[in-house]
């Protein structure tokens, strides 16, 4: 039995902490994804909170045919795109500024290197959602493709596809400067 399921049984059991535990490990590679997927620090910890909600209400429904993890991911993927349908129906389009989140101040980052991530950031928020939970799963999180398949809730096949897609979508984006 693996620590996940050691930390859920324990949650089950009624022990808060167990939960807590699966936050802690969880918490920072699950902002990092709706990160990759919105691009915005603000929206960005509010949806790691709901799917972290999502999770604990959830979680006595966990099969354990995938890792946790996967399952983990599958809601974060889910809740991003649930959060970027309903914006796009009720905001009025915003300023890009006022869309990216400022690149933390604290790092120690040079200003092409901001300037390139920023610039990446802009490449993948553009380009359709399914192509870009692909991607950043594969390429910023380094799941393999039957991981994916798993959180996406598709075949591998179709994994293959929307990473080989996004990566072309992104190379030409990053190749024209004017953004296509």
């Amino acid at each position: 039995m693996n620590e996940d399921n050691k930390l859920i049984g324990q949650f089950l059991a009624g022990d808060i902490k167990g939960f807590e535990m699966l936050v802690k490990k969880y918490q920072n590679r699950t902002l990092n994804i709706v990160y990759s997927l919105v691009g915005n620090d603000r929206d960005s910890e509010d949806i790691v909170q709901e799917v972290f909600i999502k999770a604990y209400h959830g979680l006595g429904g966990f099969r354990g045919s995938a890792q946790f993890s996967t399952w983990l991911y599958r809601i974060s993927v889910n809740t991003t795109y649930d959060f970027l349908r309903k914006r796009r129906h009720t905001t009025v389009h915003e300023d890009v500024s006022k869309a990216k989140a400022v690149i933390d101040e604290s790092s120690e980052l040079s200003l092409s290197a901001r300037e390139k991530k920023e610039e990446v950031q802009k490449a993948l928020d553009s380009i359709p959602f399914h192509y870009r939970s692909a991607v950043v799963l594969k390429d910023i999180e380094g799941l393999g493709y039957a991981d994916i398949a798993r959180a996406l809730g598709c075949s591998i096949g179709t994994v293959e596809s929307r990473i080989y897609r996004a990566r072309q979508l992104l190379r030409e984006k990053l190749s024209d400067p004017g953004g296509r």
